[in-house]
């Protein structure tokens, strides 16, 4: 039997009075839609903004989808969630569970807690996608990067930038052929 692909999603959450940005949004809900369409199971932490978006995409495409949640209460998840996974972890270990579990990550956004999760996935040596334009450090990372690809000379794995969810698809295909 064929192993699912399980893809990662990170990205920031929202704050009270400050929620994601409609092209933020519109990009999480595509990479999603993209995801379920494709029969892979989308994995996040299972809460608002990106997660949420992300989620609403692959359940209106006929997806999976799994939120891998800090606290020990299922209603922390958004109603987009299939499989809500309660660790009781903070968020910090939370992260660092989702990143082990998923076989690519794809970066929207984010913010200091996305930058945790894209190191974890790093260290790990993970693919990993980020989608340029979608805001947050995804639009700021490639400038930061050591030979424009890599966190540090470790160069432990390449870091690929798309400009939209359709290249993003494209190429998680490829990294799952590769796998």
């Amino acid at each position: 039997m064929k192993k699912p692909i399980r893809v990662g999603i990170i990205g920031q959450s929202e704050r009270p009075n400050k929620p994601i940005s409609e092209k933020t949004a519109r990009i999480a809900y595509e990479v999603g839609y993209l995801i379920g369409k494709n029969g892979w199971q989308l994995y996040s932490g299972g809460r608002d903004g990106v997660m949420r978006e992300a989620s609403r995409g692959a359940k209106d495409a006929g997806g999976l989808t799994v939120g891998i949640l800090p606290s020990l209460s299922k209603e922390e998840a958004n109603k987009y969630v299939d499989v809500p996974i309660t660790t009781g972890m903070g968020i910090g270990m939370r992260s660092e569970l989702m990143i082990n579990t998923v076989d690519v990550v794809v970066m929207i956004g984010g913010k200091n807690g996305t930058l945790k999760e894209l190191s974890a996935a790093y260290i790990l040596k993970k693919p990993i996608i980020v989608i340029e334009g979608s805001g947050g450090f995804a639009d700021t990372l490639k400038n930061c990067l050591y030979e424009g690809k890599y966190l540090d000379d470790r160069r432990n794995v390449e870091i690929k930038f798309v400009r939209n969810s359709s290249e993003a698809e494209l190429l998680i295909k490829e990294i799952i052929n590769s796998l």
